[in-house]
C-alpha cells in the first residue's frame, strides 16, 4: 500500500523521533518529504518544530503537534490518533531520528561521572537505551525506510556496539541494514 501510494507520486510521510526544533526534518522536508509529526519530550524543542514545520496548518492541528510527547509513555498507536494520522499500517512511511547521545559522547560521559561520581555513571543513564524505543517504533510503523543518527561513539557503548545490535534487529524484521561514520563537515 504504501509503495502504491509513492508510485502514484505521493510524497513520502515522515516521522521524526527525538526531533528537537527539527534539524532531521529539515533535511528530509528539503528533499522533497512531507512530515507527518514528530516525537520530542521538550517543550520548548516541540513548540519550536510545530512553529518550524506546521506553521501553515490551522491553529489546532499546529497545537497538536506542539505537545511535548516522551517517547517512553506514548506508544505509536496512541501517537497516530493524537496527530490524526489514520490507519497505523499506511501513516509512515519513512521513521528518523537521533536519540540523546549524552550517555555515549565522550564529553556526555564525562560530565554523568561528575554528576553521579562514578566512573561508569553513563552506563546507568536511562537515555542509553531509548534506541530501543524507536525499535519499537519501527516494529509498529513498518516504514519503507529508516534512518537513526548518533556520535562515534555509539559504537562502544561499555563494549557494545548500539549500531551493531540494531542492525541485527532490523534485519531481523526484514530491512537492509548498514551503518558507518560519516563527517557532516564533507556534506555542507
Amino acid at each position: 500500500m504504501k509503495i502504491k501510494r509513492l508510485e502514484r507520486g505521493a510524497s513520502p510521510r515522515v516521522l521524526d523521533l527525538f526531533a528537537g526544533c527539527g534539524g532531521l526534518s529539515l533535511g528530509f522536508h528539503a528533499a522533497g518529504f512531507s512530515l507527518a509529526g514528530a516525537v520530542e519530550i521538550d517543550p520548548i524543542a516541540a513548540q519550536s518544530h510545530a512553529t518550524n514545520f506546521f506553521k501553515a496548518a490551522p491553529r489546532t492541528e499546529k497545537e497538536k503537534h506542539a505537545q511535548p510527547r516522551d517517547i517512553t509513555a506514548v506508544e505509536p498507536k496512541q501517537l497516530v490518533a493524537e496527530l490524526g494520522l489514520g490507519p497505523m499500517e499506511t501513516a509512515v512511511d519513512v521513521i528518523v531520528g537521533g536519540p540523546p547521545c549524552q550517555a555515549f559522547a565522550r564529553v556526555g560521559r564525562a560530565k554523568l561521572r561528575e554528576v553521579a561520581a562514578h566512573p561508569e555513571a553513563f552506563l546507568q543513564d536511562p537515555r542509553g537505551n531509548l534506541y530501543l524505543r524507536y525499535l519499537r517504533y519501527v516494529k509498529a510503523f513498518q516504514p519503507l525506510a529508516l534512518l537513526m543518527e548518533n556520535v562515534p561513539d555509539v559504537l562502544n557503548y561499555g563494549g557494545h556496539n548500539i549500531a551493531e545490535e540494531m542492525c541485527e534487529v532490523l534485519k531481523e524484521m526484514g530491512y537492509l541494514c548498514g551503518y558507518t561514520l560519516l563527517n557532516s563537515a564533507y556534506y555542507g
